[in-house]
């Protein structure tokens, strides 16, 4: 299967205007002519069948054929994250949520995080490129970087993890894990939450567990966290 476009399909109608990037891409870069069927993902579940109607560079524009719709999983996954000082890390971190299927990535401001931007623009761009790559039916949701207590009091899941390295009681995230829960988990930066933040998460009912004996990387801790919760829930 060729790599799919991204674009919406146009209010009451049966055609979708390709952004100029895109356009660009199908008509300069690959080559497509009037004619030609193209796929295109919406990132909400559709994956149409297409045929390129115009070819203008600025605004390619594709009739639909057939429409494909896949509804989203059982549950989500939204992981909320102190971003790496790394920018390419961040990059893999995004490229990798898509491809494994996370529902949303937050990046929190905590009180040892070593990054307090990022380059939102860019990595939307990465997101929709692993999607397309990846064939994924849904654009991951990316949220600016916050502070850490703001995010904390609009967490929606029901089922929230902390993985931290601080001492107490603290389960194996594979035993904490239930399946078929809109879930949310906390992975804090290279130094971990302080104490403070990780009694203000629990407050918020967020579970202590641990991710093993190994000490990893923030985007590391991310990403086995998505393998676990995708393990428990047969993705």
């Amino acid at each position: 299967m060729k790599v799919p476009f991204y674009g919406l399909k146009l209010p009451n109608s049966d055609q979708i205007i390709l952004s100029e990037v895109e356009s660009r891409h199908c008509i300069k870069v690959l080559r497509y002519k009037v004619g030609d069927e193209v796929q295109v993902l919406d990132g909400r579940g559709n994956l149409y069948s297409c045929s390129i109607s115009s070819e203008k560079l600025q605004q390619c524009t594709l009739d639909i054929n057939a429409t494909d719709f896949k509804d989203r999983d059982d549950c989500e996954l939204h992981i909320v994250i102190a971003p790496p000082k790394n920018p390419d890390r961040i990059d893999w971190l995004i490229e990798k949520s898509v491809e494994m299927g996370a529902s949303r990535v937050s990046f929190a401001l905590s009180e040892r995080s070593i990054r307090n931007k990022i380059k939102l623009d860019r990595i939307e761009r990465i997101s929709i490129a692993a999607m397309k790559q990846s064939c994924s039916r849904y654009k991951l949701r990316i949220d600016d970087i916050t502070p850490l207590s703001d995010v904390l009091e609009k967490i929606e899941a029901t089922q929230r993890l902390i993985p931290h390295l601080e001492e107490g009681k603290r389960i194996s995230i594979h035993n904490a894990l239930k399946p078929k829960k809109d879930t949310c988990i906390l992975i804090g930066p290279e130094g971990d939450f302080t104490l403070q933040e990780i009694k203000s998460a629990i407050s918020n009912k967020f579970k202590p567990v641990s991710l093993g004996d190994r000490r990893l990387r923030t985007e590391t801790a991310a990403i086995m966290v998505i393998g676990v919760f995708n393990y428990v829930n047969g993705y």
